[in-house]
């Protein structure tokens, strides 16, 4: 019996250790956050993150929504396309990583847009989805939320085509 529970002691503080070990301690994503402060030692704001944003990262923590659906639906707006944004494969690399989670039992949506590299949440929303348009309703609001922020591009668009 005792050296079961030892086992099993030993067990849960090695899992506990290799958590530790791959999670970003408060030094480390401090140290990310001060290399993001502008020329004047102030940080951005998210006018400033999201006109500078070229890259968007799309995770999905729902088996309801694919990420891949959200990726292409972000790449059919033409906004996306007048920003010249583009949407990586790969999170290190993105300036803008988006998230999507379900509430369970429900078909409530959530989603966070956050500037990489100083971890700050530029954009958050919800939507209601039935099925199978989800993807195109946060993609839709996410456009929506950047217009106010960036220079809206129908405007720009209208312009050049008269």
């Amino acid at each position: 019996m005792i050296r079961k529970s030892a086992l099993l002691f030993l067990l849960v503080v090695l899992t506990g250790a290799s958590f530790a070990q791959t999670t970003p301690g408060f030094g480390q994503r401090n140290a990310k956050a001060q290399e993001a402060r502008t020329a004047d030692g102030r940080y951005p704001n998210n006018k400033e993150l999201v006109a500078k944003a070229k890259s968007f990262y799309v995770y999905s923590d729902t088996f309801f929504m694919k990420r891949e659906q959200l990726e292409s639906s972000l790449l059919g707006r033409p906004e996306f396309k007048t920003w010249d944004l583009q949407v990586s494969g790969n999170e290190e690399r993105a300036d803008m990583i988006i998230v999507v989670k379900r509430i369970p039992f429900t078909n409530h949506f959530t989603y966070t847009v956050t500037a990489r590299p100083t971890d700050t949440i530029v954009m958050a929303g919800a939507v209601d989805s039935l099925g199978g348009t989800v993807y195109g309703l946060i993609a839709d609001e996410i456009v929506q939320k950047m217009k106010t922020l960036r220079d809206e591009p129908a405007s720009q668009s209208k312009g050049a085509a008269s």
